[in-house]
């Protein structure tokens, strides 16, 4: 790796399957509240057509929210949702009888993080 190169961002560790650590921080101008795609590569896509080598495929592990960062490390978690088929229903006490109806969208796990995955800020 030449010297000027950047580091590549990595998962660094995993906390549990909704946290995990990357190997930067403030002093590559990470910030709370910044999001990040979690990935690993996969096989190399050819051009059927051309021949030509399109690159690897993106496996995507998920998408992360920076909730912590210190000077060379960041806390992730996760920040994908899915629409849950509960609902919530609150009586509001000032409505007469009305109630008001909420649906929590239910937070995903990463799908199988690993120490070395790959991490780009979306």
């Amino acid at each position: 790796m030449l010297e000027n190169t950047p580091k590549p961002t990595k998962v660094a560790q995993i906390v549990d399957e909704y946290t995990i650590v990357i190997n930067k921080g403030t002093k590559n101008k990470i910030f709370k509240g910044d999001i990040f795609l979690i990935y690993r590569l996969g096989d190399e896509i050819i051009d059927p057509d051309t021949k030509e080598n399109l690159g690897n495929l993106e496996i995507v592990v998920g998408m992360g929210k920076v909730e912590h960062v210190q000077d060379t490390i960041a806390t992730l978690t996760s920040c994908k949702t899915k629409k849950t088929k509960s609902k919530t229903i609150k009586k509001l006490p000032w409505s007469m009888g009305t109630e008001e109806i909420i649906e929590e969208p239910e937070i995903l796990p990463f799908n199988d993080p690993q120490i070395g995955d790959l991490v780009k800020k979306i």
